[in-house]
């Protein structure tokens, strides 16, 4: 019972980790393309008309760009967390006899 509760845990670490994966690449990609936005709005937009709400819709995109990265980052960390997890629990399962 043991081992089939340690293969669950295993499998779902895995699985967590799979998904965790491939929202950080879309949270990076995302602000890649926030970035995209950012830089466009910033320099298409004239100084003159870059007041009240457009102006601060172009300052807006440069914070949730940089929230998105730095959401991203985190999440990375976590991901290598739970592939250290991972790799910990696959070496230390007791070897039945």
């Amino acid at each position: 019972m043991a081992t089939k509760t340690m293969q669950s845990k295993d499998a779902a670490i895995s699985d967590v980790l799979s998904q965790n994966v491939e929202a950080a690449e879309q949270i990076k990609a995302a602000a890649s393309e926030l970035e995209v936005v950012h830089a466009v709005l910033s320099t298409k937009v004239q100084p003159k008309a870059a007041e009240g709400d457009l102006q601060a819709a172009v300052e807006r995109t440069a914070e949730i760009e940089q929230q998105l990265s730095e959401t991203a980052q985190a999440l990375d960390k976590s991901n290598e967390m739970l592939r250290e997890i991972d790799a910990n629990q696959g070496s230390s399962t007791p070897a039945k006899k």
